[in-house]
């Protein structure tokens, strides 16, 4: 899924919450937890296509969740980031929103 900063800056794409694959990250699905989930476990966990954000900010860097977070969202913001972001929306058929300023 597809989720805008505070500011709609920039975009990130992420694990989706159940049921919000493929599209933006909408609040009244996290409580569905992560489409990887699984009986309490990560699906996808030894996978090696695993999303950075799992493998870093909720594997290996246990208890420093929100400094991933903000490092992982540096990445995101840049233009090669932005392009990324442009590129899924037009994979996904999806239009650009309204004050996203990515573009």
């Amino acid at each position: 899924m597809l989720e805008f900063s505070p500011d709609a800056s920039f975009g990130v794409l992420t694990p989706a919450f159940k049921g919000n694959g493929g599209y933006f990250a909408l609040e009244s699905y996290a409580h569905n937890g992560c489409t990887f989930l699984e009986e309490g476990r990560c699906s996808i966990h030894r996978l090696p296509y695993q999303p950075m954000e799992c493998r870093f900010c909720h594997h290996t860097r246990l208890g420093r969740g929100l400094q991933c977070h903000a490092d992982i969202a540096k990445d995101w913001n840049t233009s090669k980031g932005r392009r990324l972001v442009m590129r899924w929306l037009g994979m996904m058929e999806l239009k650009v929103p309204a004050g996203y300023l990515g573009r």
